[in-house]
């Protein structure tokens, strides 16, 4: 079983799965042979070209309507590798040290292959659960939580009563991720010849004027979260100009704000919006608008939830030690999924190196991965007990 687990990880890793596009359907066809092999009922829901997300059962016991579903939750995409050179290609799946190298080994196809390989472990067992145990293997989750939003659309979170969400977190017990707000805004000018820059008017100059008042002057209203801390933003992408000898006559900037529960996302943009309002001021011809690219809110399940000791107790059964209870940074489908019953218990758990995910040369050690298999087994056993 182990050396299956590790060598059905590494055939996903291999399937370039990146985001944007996407292409998870060739990860969630593989995922679907794998399981239909074990005698696990699926269902494949394509809902773009060659996007796909994939849900998965194992039944338990109970069938009333009101029985417990352990959501088993993971993505399928990957970002993209980078520009900075991998010591090993980043879509080879190399093993070497005791690790396996390779985007999306820890972010986070180890973790959705050690949730399958749990549910597949569970039913070789014989090991009739009193509930359901229920994946929901994700596209789309590097940019919007896509897929995500569709299987809340389509109902596949209805009946979830508790979650595990499979991100890496070094084995750490997280119960609460900050949210995601990244907004474009753009400035528009006038073309005209390089050398008569007073007959246009320079696009990347106002938005230089923006940034300096974004960096400055720029104050979010919120209350410091006991396990998310503050919120922050970043400007994380700009563009603008097409030639050196004309005056540009557009320029764009993405900023990420990552924020804490007490926030508003609509405040922000508000807030936004009179900071134009002010830079026009100063700049009568200034044109700028403002759009929403990714709006996801941050979540948090309580430490003193039953879900989340049932979690710890795992942890010590598995490791021989109970594992930190934290919050994150990064946002995940559990940002969607919150939308689905805002009661539904949330603890994201994984294997995988948090800090490792999105940087060149990213491996999870094999031995984590392995382990958080019987982690993910024993969540299920004493949830469905």
């Amino acid at each position: 079983m182990k050396q299956d687990a590790l060598d059905f990880l590494k055939k996903i890793v291999r399937i370039q799965s990146i985001n944007p596009p996407g292409n998870e359907r060739l990860v969630a066809l593989e995922i679907q042979e794998l399981l239909r092999q074990h005698g696990l009922e699926t269902n494949l829901i394509d809902f773009e070209a060659g996007r796909a997300n994939l849900v998965a059962w194992l039944r338990g016991t109970d069938e009333r309507p009101n029985r417990r579903v352990l959501g088993f939750s993971g993505h399928m995409d990957v970002v993209p590798p980078g520009q900075v050179q991998w010591t090993h290609a980043p879509f080879a799946a190399v093993e070497e040290d005791g690790k396996l190298y390779g985007r999306g080994t820890s972010d986070m196809k180890g973790g959705l292959v050690a949730l399958i390989f749990a549910m597949i472990s569970l039913k070789e067992e014989g090991l009739r659960l009193n509930g359901d145990l229920k994946l929901l293997a994700s596209a789309g989750e590097e940019v919007a939580a896509v897929g995500a939003k569709q299987l809340v659309a389509t109902g596949h979170l209805r009946d979830v009563t508790a979650l595990v969400i499979a991100e890496p977190t070094h084995d750490d017990v997280v119960v609460a991720h900050k949210g995601a707000l990244w907004v474009e805004i753009v400035t528009y000018g006038k073309t005209a010849h390089g050398s008569t820059p007073r007959l246009g008017r320079n696009a990347i100059e106002h938005m230089n004027q923006i940034m300096t008042a974004l960096l400055t002057d720029f104050k979010m209203d919120y209350r410091p979260d006991e396990i998310l801390g503050e919120p922050t933003f970043n400007i994380a992408v700009i563009e603008g100009g097409v030639k050196t000898n004309v005056v540009p006559d557009r320029c764009s900037i993405q900023v990420d704000f990552r924020t804490v529960p007490s926030q508003s996302h609509e405040d922000i943009l508000q807030q936004l919006r009179r900071l134009i309002d002010r830079v026009k001021e100063r700049v009568p011809n200034l044109s700028a608008e403002i759009r929403v690219l990714n709006d996801l809110p941050s979540i948090a399940t309580a430490k003193d939830d039953p879900f989340v000791s049932i979690v710890e107790d795992a942890t010590e059964d598995t490791y021989g030690t109970r594992k930190t209870v934290r919050g994150m940074a990064g946002y995940t489908d559990g940002a969607a999924f919150v939308g689905a019953d805002t009661g539904v218990p949330i603890v994201i758990i994984g294997g995988g190196d948090d800090r490792l995910a999105h940087q060149p040369d990213e491996y999870i050690e094999i031995d984590r991965f392995l382990h958080s298999i019987e982690l993910y087994k024993t969540i299920a056993k004493k949830y469905l007990q």
